[in-house]
């Protein structure tokens, strides 16, 4: 009854917080990278796909993290634009997804909001507003586009890939994903790199 009780209360604050957290930009501007869409740089410098076929080849991700707050006014950068509407973003990660990137022995119930057992955890993702303007968040990259790892109160993590340039009125789309321990603190941050970096390579090129 008690874990019943937790994870309704869970759900309920993850979906307010994904319907209500829709309206700040990113700061900096966008940016594309040399040779656009058709190939990426990690940080060795060797080049790494941004095919749009989701066919079991993986995006290269960049983890070269610069320092807390230092990326707040830089350039945002685009190697890969992607597709923020036309497609059910609450399908882009399975309940298999999901327990695979957290180390769940069962797997959830599909959507946008999923909860695994064994470890007991909370997920939420979401195509959106970029959101991270927390001095703290560690900026990367992932397939060639500006991501930021953003650790929360309470043992949460937020990782947030830009999708493509900003809007005609300046809102930055992003795909971002949200990991919640609710029996221990797990290893949130690294199982939302996984899911964000799962999700950004079945998102459709724009």
């Amino acid at each position: 009854m008690r874990r019943s009780t937790t994870l309704t209360a869970a759900l309920a604050l993850a979906l307010v917080l994904g319907l209500s957290a829709c309206a700040t930009t990113v700061t900096g501007s966008a940016k594309p990278a040399a040779g656009g869409s058709s190939g990426t740089k990690t940080t060795s410098g060797k080049p790494s796909s941004t095919k749009e076929s989701t066919g079991g080849k993986k995006t290269a991700v960049s983890t070269t993290a610069t320092k807390p707050g230092s990326s707040s006014g830089g350039d945002v950068k685009i190697g890969t634009r992607k597709k923020s509407e036309g497609f059910d973003s609450c399908e882009l990660l399975t309940p298999q997804d999901v327990a695979e990137a957290v180390g769940a022995q069962q797997p959830g119930d599909p959507g946008c909001v999923q909860s695994t057992d064994d470890p007991f955890t909370l997920v939420l993702f979401r195509i959106g507003a970029d959101i991270t303007d927390d001095q703290q968040r560690r900026a990367f990259e992932i397939g060639g586009n500006t991501a930021y790892e953003v650790p929360e109160e309470g043992g949460s993590c937020t990782v947030v890939v830009v999708l493509d340039e900003p809007d005609s009125i300046g809102i930055t789309p992003a795909f971002s994903a949200t990991v919640t321990p609710i029996d221990d603190n797990g290893k949130p941050c690294e199982a939302a790199l996984k899911l964000a970096t799962k999700g950004f390579e079945k998102i459709p090129n724009a």
